[in-house]
């Protein structure tokens, strides 16, 4: 990301979060008038703001408002260790996703929707892959998806969508634990 260049005549002193802001208000004007919703996926290290949130141009409050639909990416192998407090996200699924939407949660609790819709619903990004390439890592199955989507109801949320690269997917994960057969 340091070596993108944002040209001042592309910008016009404009900062990342507005000029994405700024397609953001364009794509839900036009999509709406089609009758579609409206969605788009952001960084999970984009809830709560902050250096990272600025790094990538994703004001998660600002979004959240402005669409039908946002999709946090929350994958537990993002997250550093240590973060949530939590010394290796990727090793404690449940506890990673029930913390990255509790942050989700307090971040839009006082955002305002545009005047003609609420707030965006939350469909958070779920981790169906083993994140090998970390030092602290666990090998993703059905348990670990079930855990995720287990933390996502019961952060009061209803929705989510799994995510693999390779789209192979753990599908007992979707089943309750004793239908399982694995």
């Amino acid at each position: 990301m340091d070596q993108v260049v944002f040209e001042p005549e592309d910008t016009r002193g404009r900062s990342r979060q507005q000029v994405i802001m700024e397609f953001v208000d364009y794509a839900y004007q036009a999509l709406r008038e089609e009758g579609l919703f409206v969605s788009a996926d952001v960084f999970g290290a984009a809830i709560g703001g902050g250096q990272d949130a600025e790094t990538v141009g994703q004001e998660y409050q600002a979004m959240a408002g402005g669409l039908d639909y946002i999709c946090p990416m929350i994958y537990p192998s993002h997250y550093s260790d240590g973060n949530f407090g939590i010394a290796h996200p990727d090793t404690q699924p449940y506890d990673t996703v029930a913390a990255a939407l509790a942050a989700s949660q307090e971040d839009l609790g006082g955002v305002q929707g545009r005047e003609d819709k609420p707030v965006a619903i939350v469909r958070p990004w779920l981790q169906d892959f083993t994140a090998s390439y970390l030092e602290h890592y666990i090998s993703y199955g059905p348990e670990q998806v079930r855990q995720q989507i287990q933390a996502v109801y019961d952060s009061g949320y209803e929705e989510w969508i799994l995510w693999n690269s390779s789209v192979n997917y753990h599908y007992d994960g979707l089943l309750p634990e004793e239908e399982s057969q694995s």
